[in-house]
């Protein structure tokens, strides 16, 4: 492999790793707009239990469960495992996702994986589909007392 294909690939990986540290920002941030920017406009979305949609269903979703809500999520995309071919990517990340209800003091901690595709167009990578494959789900409910949890998935 020749010097400049392994500085295209390593920067590809770094466009990549970019790429989705903006869409999980965006996703807590409840930018929906910069959420969107970051898919292919024929992208599939597939989180179970939620279903599988395109980018204007994702859009949707969020915008009921989480945007326009006092919830406040976050998001952690850690140890990805990227392969670029051409112009095309996957990647495997391990997802850490917890999320509060300030109204309700309950709370969802999730571990799991993302599997992303992604592809290079007009010089952007972009994401063209993503899965989510939810590991364990933890449920809880905070007082005065503690924190009480449940464990609601064991995949």
């Amino acid at each position: 492999m020749s010097l400049e294909s392994r500085i295209a690939r390593l920067e590809a990986e770094s466009d990549i790793r970019r790429l989705k540290a903006r869409y999980l920002n965006a996703c807590d941030n409840k930018d929906i707009e910069r959420m969107r920017a970051c898919f292919t406009e024929d992208a599939i979305i597939d989180f179970p239990p939620l279903g599988e949609f395109d980018v204007d269903g994702l859009v949707e979703i969020f915008t009921q469960m989480a945007a326009m809500t006092s919830i406040i999520d976050s998001h952690h995309g850690n140890n990805p495992e990227i392969t670029i071919t051409g112009e095309q990517a996957t990647a495997v990340w391990n997802l850490g996702f917890s999320t509060f209800n300030p109204e309700d003091n309950s709370f969802r901690l999730l571990a799991g994986f993302y599997h992303d595709r992604y592809e290079k167009r007009n010089g952007e990578w972009l994401i063209s589909y993503t899965r989510s494959a939810p590991r364990k789900i933890f449920d809880g409910q905070l007082s005065d007392a503690g924190a009480i949890a449940h464990l609601v998935r064991n995949a």
